[in-house]
């Protein structure tokens, strides 16, 4: 561990992310170094909210998030440098050792059947296909109804998803529900995809950028986990 990274032991790691996920000041992410959910919520929108022994979920019209219990989850606390030197920014990381992190690890494009997990009722009968990020902490997933994609998709199973001619055209097209999972929790993106070229929506996105997954790590180089330790699910609480 790194100077700049501490283990909060004081508190129940459980009953801390509930206590983040109520507070809509707080954002999420989960992913790896290259692909990543992010999931926010504005102060006055509408959230349903569920929380029961194992889990907590917190859902709006433009995503959701789901947080999970496990009794190994260690919180990491660190801090990284932000534009103004003056200042750093307070994250806290949700780990796991690896291999109680681990997931599929799946490298190319896999359809995995209907959503049964869906965080929405009416999203359980969506598809859901592994893009094959090849990590095995998070499956990227994407989950839609839409025939088209479904056939796009079907057609590039057994490849990577970026090499898989016209599939990530069909996906702009089409705009398939982002969901990521870990074995801490999961973050879906009900927004649309933007173009080549555009701006990612305000609220929960996601970003995939093949040139940075091709590293192959789990988080970036400058966030200071504990070797042996997995980040499964990253809170960015509000900066005071």
């Amino acid at each position: 561990m790194t100077q700049d990274a501490t283990q909060d032991t004081a508190q129940d790691p459980f009953d801390a992310l509930k206590i983040h996920a109520r507070d809509p000041h707080t954002g999420w992410s989960l992913g790896i170094f290259g692909a990543i959910a992010e999931f926010m919520r504005d102060p006055e929108e509408p959230a349903a909210m569920e929380a029961g022994a194992e889990a907590l979920t917190v859902v709006t019209a433009r995503g959701g998030l789901a947080v999970r219990h496990h009794p190994a989850t260690v919180l990491v606390d660190y801090e990284m440098p932000s534009r103004h030197a003056e200042r750093r920014i307070r994250a806290r990381a949700a780990c796991l050792p690896e291999t109680a992190a681990a997931r599929a690890g799946r490298a190319v494009v896999t359809q995995i059947g209907p959503d049964r997990d869906a965080l929405r009722d009416e999203d359980r009968d969506g598809l859901l296909f592994d893009l094959g990020i090849g990590l095995g902490s998070v499956e990227a997933c994407v989950r839609t109804r839409a025939p088209a994609l479904i056939a796009a998709l079907r057609a590039a199973e057994g490849m990577p998803a970026f090499l898989a001619p016209g599939l990530m055209a069909a996906m702009v097209e089409h705009s398939p529900h982002r969901v990521f999972t870990s074995a801490l929790g999961r973050i879906e993106v009900f927004q649309p995809i933007p173009p080549p070229g555009g701006v990612s929506p305000d609220g929960p996105h996601t970003h995939v950028l093949p040139k940075l997954i091709a590293h192959e790590r789990t988080h970036a180089a400058s966030v200071p986990i504990p070797d042996g330790l997995v980040p499964c699910l990253s809170i960015h609480p509000p900066q005071g």
